[in-house]
């Protein structure tokens, strides 16, 4: 391993299932990919020949990232609107049937999101097969996209292992759809061990660089604090997380700046997927007031309003009310979508560190860990002993801290269903702390099962 010292009212790309998906996955470009239609068939062995169309295929490896029906929209609102801390308020049907918990396997936005995160995989298998065999790439630039490609499929492999459980892996441009007919689903500890030998991977080969706009090793190093937390693997995390403090990272100096309009640059970045004005983002549009020119399909729940102390700036700046005296979510302020908007950042990594530590029993270090995150914040930290004593109430505050450092950035749901409160705290049935597989993958590859209960 190596060590590193407006208005818009929607914009949803058309996906295919994820055979296509994964087939189509050789870009040429950022905005061309494999098709299966003859009118526009490309050879898969001519989509990555040489140096400049290896660097294309690997912006439009993160041009897939920013699909309306991924971290462009869908992924981030329906992660939060599954969860008691974000309700549907406007007309999207199958937004409503997920904040209802009645969500069937035909819904069309779930199948949006897992046909817009299968065809990143296909555009990371593909540049992981042809790229170590383009020359005119130094070797240095070779190893870095490689890299950047695992890093980028790992993030794409747990995104859909924390919504869907089982999934079909798939780890290499498929010949033909006939191939992909016979696709089944892999166990969920399958898909760790997949997504863990990727970021592995990635480390040995991607770039020191310090960049927050492409995947880095420091990215790969964050994203495994997040794995590993989901995985119970305690001490790891907590080494993880120390290896990404000792590059540097700091919190940015306050909460606010994270979220500008601008997407500037803080000192908390780790990994950010970029948007602009043209290739935008649906965050600010969907939550803010239609005073303030947002659609408001969706909106912070009571619940979620509530858990924030008194003099929380985190509140001041991601919770306000309309004319009306109704909620939005305030947190990115522009309905241009053009904020560069996090994969993860520094917050994130110190709350999982601080989970970890509690589960380890290091009682002292998680209240010091997550700390850090009420002082920027504006409220008095805890000591140990006065507000928080037993091991229950220091795991109590550090999901209290997250869930209000994190709120509408797609970590409520899961974070519910991994720590297994999901149930009953919404007062739902078991099966639906999975999405349904959608059914249209199901009726062209039928050894993929659905999940129980759909």
């Amino acid at each position: 391993m190596q060590t590193p010292n407006t208005m818009r009212i929607m914009r949803r790309h058309v996906m295919r299932p994820l055979m296509v998906a994964l087939l189509a996955g050789a870009a040429v470009g950022c905005d061309k990919t494999l098709t299966v239609e003859p009118t526009t068939e490309v050879e898969e062995s001519q989509a990555i020949i040489d140096a400049a169309s290896a660097r294309a295929a690997l912006a439009g490896a993160y041009d897939a990232l920013q699909s309306g029906s991924y971290y462009g929209g869908d992924f981030l609102f329906l992660s939060d609107l599954a969860s008691d801390d974000v309700a549907h308020v406007g007309t999207f049907t199958t937004y409503a049937d997920i904040d209802q918990h009645v969500t069937a396997a035909d819904n069309s936005t779930l199948e949006g999101m897992w046909d817009a995160i299968y065809a990143g995989i296909g555009r990371t298998n593909t540049l992981i097969a042809k790229v170590p065999n383009v020359t005119t790439l130094s070797e240095d630039e070779r190893k870095d996209i490689v890299g950047q490609a695992h890093l980028l499929r790992a993030l794409h492999y747990h995104n859909l292992v924390k919504l869907w459980g089982p999934v079909p892996i798939r780890l290499a441009p498929p010949a033909s759809l006939d191939e992909l007919t016979g696709t089944e689903r892999a166990t969920v500890a399958q898909v760790y061990t997949q997504i863990l030998t990727d970021i592995n991977q990635a480390q040995q080969l991607i770039s020191t660089d310090y960049r927050t706009r492409e995947g880095s090793w420091l990215a790969a190093e964050a994203l495994k604090t997040r794995v590993l937390l989901y995985q119970g693997s305690n001490a790891s995390v907590i080494t993880a997380a120390n290896r990404v403090l000792d590059e540097g990272v700091e919190l940015a100096p306050t909460f606010s700046s994270l979220f500008a309009s601008s997407g500037n640059d803080t000192p908390e970045d780790i990994w950010r997927t970029s948007f602009t004005a043209t290739e935008y983002n649906l965050a600010g549009f969907y939550y803010l007031s239609k005073a303030l020119g947002g659609r408001y399909e969706i909106a912070p729940t009571a619940a979620l309003r509530a858990a924030f102390e008194p003099g929380d700036e985190r509140l001041a700046w991601s919770i306000q009310l309309d004319s009306r005296n109704r909620r939005f979510g305030a947190k990115w302020r522009s309905t241009e979508g053009a904020e560069d908007l996090h994969i993860i950042r520094l917050g994130e990594v110190l709350l999982n560190k601080a989970e970890a530590q509690v589960n380890q029993g290091d009682l002292d270090g998680a209240v010091e860990t997550y700390n850090l995150l009420r002082e920027r914040a504006g409220v008095a930290p805890h000591t140990l002993g006065v507000e928080v004593t037993t091991a229950t109430q220091v795991r109590d505050a550090v999901r209290a801290e997250r869930r209000r450092e994190l709120a509408f950035e797609g970590d409520r749901w899961p974070d519910l269903v991994r720590t297994q409160r999901a149930v009953t705290l919404l007062n739902i049935p078991a099966f639906r702390t999975l999405f349904p597989i959608p059914q249209n993958e199901i009726d062209v590859a039928p050894r993929i099962v659905q999940n129980s209960g759909y």
